[in-house]
């Protein structure tokens, strides 16, 4: 018994010290990402990390189970040097792996605005996209991992002399008593002990049901849960998340006589060639509607010849879920982008399945290594004819070292490929030299340097890219009788103040529809649009007169009389209709804010009521509907109309 009370006191010994390191991994994550909560008071944080050694037990007594079970067995391990040796191995590698996701989380929060989930093992695992940024990520935040290194050292250091204090206390118990039935019942005993403790560690607590990801809100505001949580427990927790549990709140006579899915519109239908151009983190902000750092000089003069909504949002928060959401009306309310969830084979109405019935021939640009993102399996499965990446472009010297082609060429590359497709077509460009590292090819890199962030600077080289790639278009026999509709995949990962930090900005886009030579397709339209009223928006527009499915409302439609957006962070839903921007979990409002009035999310008026309100009973019914609809017809792929 005495030996296994030392390997208790030993296995303790190292939980704590891992405990240590978790706490201080907290701050470092607070510190590095300060702007991203402000508003925060030293009372909150003080509660925050309190609470959040919950989830760093959690975590570290998951990651060392094996460990602990192969120190805790029945038998004197103590005795066995080797097992020792390999039991130090064990601990030191598992822990070190958690380590580099968490350190590594410390700087990639700033582009995907939460805790790393299990989803960054699939981009681990796709070797199109993490291999080619892995360079670049050493490079800007080469001293992450030159802490990591030294962190990895000096744990290892710690944990040998441990393992020497260890050794030094066994050996005093010399000589070792012979093993005997009562002492190792009492081991067993005690190791189920142990076991039971470790639950209800893992467990976050004795409530009866165990703590999730989904927890951190009812503890801390939502915006400050990536604080409370750390990473290794967001991914462990969410790894089996691989189903969407449907929602049922109401019938679904009722549930349908709200949202009503089923469109159809008007003819005469107009087959005019359709351009889609989807620019990488074209937040609000960067353009002149964004009342801050315009960095869009061409497209602010062509929203003076467009029609431009300025009250549009982005669905989702990365590429891989605006993709979808503007293509194919598919909004990001997963736990991973729909396109690398286990529904991405579900059939799905796009603008390229509906516009091909038209007799549309298709294609899809993206000058990304070809796979990256899923975005060329996507492009099947929404029906696009053709996928032109960088494979096809074939010429690596206008790679950026990074994602891909460079946006100057790549449109020229595109406007080119418009000149051989039969009309009327589809296209849809992404562009992608705005994403992070924001590189520049040498020649624009003392020009585009007057930003004071980054992105600012590859934002105005992109501008400058869509400039020379209408100066191109517009000598072409096909642009006069071709709609151009330009918006972003999802906002910038960095931002000039609070609104588009942690505010509504974050999901605030511009959505542009020109046509050469219409003066009908002019104006500024402030009605309150997303990505997912793109699909119907557009057959509205062309006088589509067929019925198709879509989840987003047309922007044209002026019998729409309540209109909303939807979002989906941190395990959140975020609402926005009728001058309220609120957050849902589970079957009710935890906050919300009047919209535009109070823009930062200042004044919550759940407290006063808000759920009970007339106006909050009927916002809630209009997202329980939503939802609903939503998650039945994606867990029984029912997401077209026959």
């Amino acid at each position: 018994m005495p030996s296994f009370l030392l390997r208790v006191t030993k296995v303790f010994g190292l939980l704590l010290l891992l405990l240590l390191i978790y706490t201080l991994f907290r701050m470092c994550f607070f510190m590095f990402n300060r702007p991203a909560f402000s508003g925060i008071t030293a009372e909150e944080l003080q509660h925050i990390f309190l609470w959040g050694w919950r989830f760093d037990v959690s975590a570290i007594l998951v990651i060392n189970s094996l460990y602990i079970v192969l120190m805790l067995l029945p038998v004197d391990t103590l005795s066995w040097q080797k097992w020792q040796k390999g039991l130090r191995v064990l601990f030191i590698i598992t822990n070190s792996i958690a380590f580099l996701f968490e350190i590594a989380d410390w700087r990639y929060f700033m582009f995907n605005h939460k805790r790393s989930t299990a989803d960054v093992l699939n981009m681990v695992s796709r070797k199109g996209d993490f291999l080619v940024i892995l360079p670049s990520f050493l490079k800007d935040y080469w001293y992450l991992f030159l802490l990591a290194a030294v962190l990895i050292v000096v744990f290892y250091k710690v944990s040998y002399w441990v393992d020497r204090y260890f050794d030094r206390l066994y050996a005093q118990l010399l000589p070792h008593p012979k093993a005997t039935m009562l002492n190792v019942i009492g081991q067993i005993l005690g190791l189920a002990v142990v076991t039971g403790l470790s639950v209800i560690g893992i467990r976050c607590g004795l409530q009866l049901i165990p703590y999730s990801i989904r927890n951190a809100v009812e503890i801390t505001k939502s915006q400050y849960s990536s604080i409370l949580l750390n990473t290794p427990y967001s991914i462990i927790n969410t790894i089996q998340n691989t189903t969407l549990e449907p929602s049922t709140f109401m019938d679904e006579a009722e549930a349908y006589a709200l949202i009503q899915p089923a469109k159809q519109f008007a003819g005469p239908f107009q087959p005019k060639n359709v351009v889609i151009i989807i620019v990488e983190s074209l937040s609000k902000e960067w353009t002149k509607l964004g009342n801050g750092v315009d960095c869009t000089p061409f497209l602010d003069s062509l929203m003076d010849h467009s029609l431009t909504f300025t009250n549009a949002y982005a669905n989702g928060r990365h590429s891989n879920d605006g993709v979808p959401a503007i293509l194919s009306g598919i909004p990001a309310l997963m736990d991973e982008p729909f396109i690398e969830s286990i529904y991405s084979n579900n059939k799905i109405v796009s603008m390229a399945t509906l516009l091909e019935q038209k007799g549309y021939s298709t294609a899809f640009y993206h000058g990304a290594t070809n796979g990256s993102m899923n975005l060329f399996t996507y492009s099947q499965a929404a029906g696009f004819d053709h996928y032109y990446g960088r494979t096809e472009y074939n010429n690596e010297k206008d790679y950026d070292g990074a994602w891909g082609i460079y946006d100057e060429p790549f449109l020229q590359y595109f406007y080119k490929g418009l000149n051989t497709m039969p009309q009327p077509f589809l296209a849809s460009v992404f562009t992608l030299s705005s994403h992070p590292p924001y590189a520049l090819p040498k020649a624009y890199k003392e020009i585009f340097n007057k930003g004071s962030q980054p992105i600012e600077n590859s934002i105005a080289y992109t501008d400058y890219a869509l400039k020379r790639f209408f100066e191109s278009a517009r000598q072409q026999p096909w642009y006069a009788n071709t709609l151009f509709v330009i918006t972003a995949d999802h906002c910038s990962p960095a931002a000039s103040n609070e609104f588009y930090a942690n505010g509504a900005g974050r999901y605030q886009i511009p959505i542009l529809f020109f046509e050469p030579g219409n003066e009908a397709c002019v104006g500024y339209n402030d009605v309150l649009t997303q990505q997912i009223d793109l699909l119907p928006g557009l057959m509205q527009y062309l006088g589509y007169s067929s019925p198709f499915y879509a989840l987003g409302n047309s922007m044209f439609d002026t019998t729409v009389n309540h209109r909303f957006v939807i979002n989906r962070a941190d395990f959140v839903y975020e609402w926005i209709q009728d001058g309220y921007r609120m957050k849902f979990q589970n079957d009710r409002a935890i906050e919300a804010f009047a919209y535009p009035a109070d823009s930062l999310g200042i004044y919550n008026l759940i407290n006063k009521g808000f759920n009970e309100s007339a106006q909050g009973q009927n916002a809630t019914l209009w997202w329980k509907a939503f939802v609903q609809i939503y998650t039945h017809a994606m867990v029984n792929n029912k997401m077209t109309l026959n």
